[in-house]
């Protein structure tokens, strides 16, 4: 099949920066991963992740609160960074008072659009990834995210809210491809991008998946491997796949 681009139903993607022509390797790795094509900024991004990000323990730890802090948009006071963590565009990235950033943790804010903004009291586990693609992700105060999560904001944002607690190996993604047109790659075709929000209170189990455009509402229950397609009312308590109604806390 040949694709006949047309450009008023195109979306661009990571992979057209990337592949774009006019632009060298060097300046698509700046773009991609410092977030800025200013040398200096490239020179202290080089030194500070390569050097500082691998090292353990107590030293590891008092090296990344003390320069870190020159790579961030902000950091906050008592904030914990673990060793080895992947930075993308780390100026669109806010952290809170109090933040642990566990081992290999990731945190990506690549897209001129893009920015990462996590609140007070927040632990991110092990392996885990906030990425975004021209979107943002927001976490409210009080956030527990487990080991092995992967929230992604492409095109629309994923909000949550304060009090969250979410079990390891849970996937929030939002933002869709269309698939309608068959003369366009789907991968390119626009979509719809309604984005996520969770709301203050929630508990989501170990293995959840929720899919763009699925709002959880305040005081929620969400049961181990559910995926969540459609909104879930205030308090309600939801579980399966996908997942439907089976009780509220205010019963």
């Amino acid at each position: 099949m040949i694709y006949k681009p047309m450009n008023n139903n195109l979306h661009k993607t990571v992979m057209d920066e990337l592949t774009q022509d006019g632009d060298s390797a060097f300046r698509k790795y700046q773009d991609i991963y410092v977030g800025t094509r200013s040398i200096s900024s490239l020179v202290k991004y080089e030194l500070l992740t390569s050097l500082v990000s691998p090292i353990p323990g107590a030293i590891g730890f008092f090296l990344r609160r003390l320069f870190y802090k020159k790579l961030f948009a902000k950091i906050g006071d008592g904030t914990v960074i673990g060793p080895y963590l992947t930075l993308r565009c780390p100026d669109r990235i806010s952290l809170g008072n109090n933040v642990f950033l566990d081992d290999n943790v990731t945190l990506d804010a690549k897209g001129e659009e893009s920015h990462i903004i996590v609140g007070d009291s927040i632990l991110i586990g092990k392996n885990s990834s906030l990425s975004c693609s021209s979107s943002e992700i927001h976490l409210g105060n009080n956030v527990s995210v487990g080991s092995n999560c992967y929230i992604r904001a492409s095109r629309a944002p994923v909000k949550l809210g304060s009090y969250v607690t979410i079990g390891a190996h849970t996937v929030i993604i939002s933002g869709n491809p269309s698939y309608k047109r068959l003369d366009i790659p789907m991968m390119k075709q626009k979509g719809k991008a309604r984005g996520i929000a969770v709301g203050n209170d929630v508990w989501i189990g170990i293995g959840v998946k929720v899919v763009d455009g699925a709002n959880i509402g305040n005081g929620c229950v969400i049961g181990a491997g559910a995926v969540v397609i459609r909104n879930i009312p205030d308090y309600a308590i939801a579980a399966g796949v996908p997942a439907r109604i089976i009780g509220s806390r205010k019963d």
